[in-house]
């Protein structure tokens, strides 16, 4: 193989820490290894986030740009990269913290309702010039835009009309969900998809996370070509889980790491059932941006039997996971996005409680046909007998010997930069 030279445009990359950004970390370190020359185009944060750089090969050159004002206040006062989130208990989070962010939330949704084709649009200029210096000072064979978020594949699309570079555009979500997620109007919706459709007759590959997206797409836009949309879905890194030591508990631990959303991926009848088992020796650790359902743990569980533990770093998420009795896994209401977690939490090799998604669930197939842990369906009384069936097995020490717990290969970020190797090869 001829050695390659790729720019991938990735708002989101380590230090900023995301499904998206885990996705291009781990595939530019497999890619690279593979014999790719990358340069990454992402934004500059501020010197204390610092989470994973010390894990980037040091011949991928990452060049930071300003991501606009709204987000580098954001990135200058958060308190995501600090300790103070990582409270025990929700009601120790700090009040006066909890008002600023609300303002803050008001400028969000102020500017998500105007800029286009998102809020993080404020970085397109500073992103435009900076790729466009370095297509002059590089030859690349490809170019690779990165969404989430939207305006990467904005950036992509004027660069390839700019120089002809053959183009790819990675999807981990679609533009626009098929189910009411976010709050716009039927006017942006519908701007969305008419810019999307310029921008996709355009692009000479698209790889996406799931099948859910392909086949959304398709519907979508029927002048897609099937065969320029290739599926590499998320993964893990055994390496890097193997170098890590698990976080160990004497209770029966369930952990959960990622997001929740209303609508999407709810998780009130999982809390539902919890607050009802009255088990002493069974706790919860939740890790990660919970959004609006932050208050209710706060007004719900008050004695300890969840601890929220706020936005943690991704090596301190594997150490949970693979310290854990117990993964728990919510599954989304459409299969158009899987949650990438599932992957890690097969790397983490410990039993899985999955709470089906919608009618079709790429989590619970995986699940039920690896003997990775069990599924139920989101309501109250099906997800206590899933957690009294394996508490069961932990009381009687027969919880790891009732699952394969044994790692997947094709599921290996290794695995996913070779698909998508594949790709670029094509081009």
């Amino acid at each position: 193989m001829i050695k390659k030279k790729i720019l991938l445009i990735a708002y989101n990359f380590p230090p900023l820490i995301s499904p998206q950004s885990l996705r291009w970390f781990y595939l530019v370190r497999e890619l690279s290894s593979l014999g790719y020359d990358i340069d990454v185009l992402t934004v500059k944060m501020p010197e204390r986030f610092k989470d994973l750089l010390e894990s980037l090969p040091d011949k991928i050159a990452v060049h930071r740009s300003f991501p606009g004002p709204f987000y580098y206040l954001t990135f200058k006062f958060s308190i995501e990269s600090s300790n103070i989130m990582r409270t025990e208990s929700p009601d120790k989070t700090n009040s006066i913290w909890r008002v600023f962010s609300g303002i803050h939330f008001k400028f969000y949704r102020a500017l998500y309702y105007f800029l286009f084709p998102d809020i993080y649009a404020e970085w397109f200029p500073f992103a435009i010039l900076e790729g466009s210096r370095l297509i002059r000072k590089n030859r690349y064979d490809v170019v690779i835009s990165s969404s989430e978020p939207r305006v990467c594949h904005l950036i992509g699309y004027f660069l390839k009309r700019l120089t002809g570079i053959p183009w790819i555009a990675d999807y981990g979500d679609p533009w626009i969900y098929p189910i009411p997620t976010l709050r716009e109007s039927g006017f942006k919706k519908r701007l969305l998809e008419k810019s999307e459709s310029i921008i996709l007759k355009r692009v000479d590959m698209i790889s996406v996370a799931a099948e859910g997206i392909k086949r959304l797409y398709v519907e979508r836009y029927p002048f897609i070509d099937i065969e320029k949309i290739r599926i590499i879905p998320q993964g893990f890194d055994p390496d890097i889980f193997s170098g890590i030591e698990g976080e160990k508990s004497d209770k029966f631990r369930i952990a959960y790491c990622g997001s929740f959303y209303r609508g999407l991926r709810d998780p009130m009848a999982f809390f539902e059932a919890i607050e009802n088992i009255g088990i002493d020796d069974i706790e919860v650790v939740i890790a990660g941006r919970i959004n609006e359902f932050a208050d209710i743990l706060r007004k719900r569980f008050n004695k300890g039997i969840i601890q929220y533990r706020g936005f943690i770093g991704h090596k301190e998420s594997m150490s949970l996971q693979k310290g854990a009795t117990v993964l728990l896994h919510i599954g989304n209401a459409t299969d158009v996005q899987v949650p990438g977690k599932i992957y890690e939490y097969f790397g983490a090799k410990r039993p899985i409680l999955c709470i089906r998604g919608g009618n079709i669930d790429t989590a619970d197939d995986l699940i039920e046909r690896y003997n990775k842990g069990i599924t139920v369906a989101n309501n109250k009384e099906d997800i206590s007998i899933g957690i009294m069936k394996l508490y069961e097995l932990w009381q009687k020490n027969m919880l790891n010997n009732s699952f394969d717990l044994e790692s997947v290969d094709e599921f290996t970020w290794r695995k996913r930069a070779e698909e998508m190797s594949r790709i670029i090869e094509e081009l």
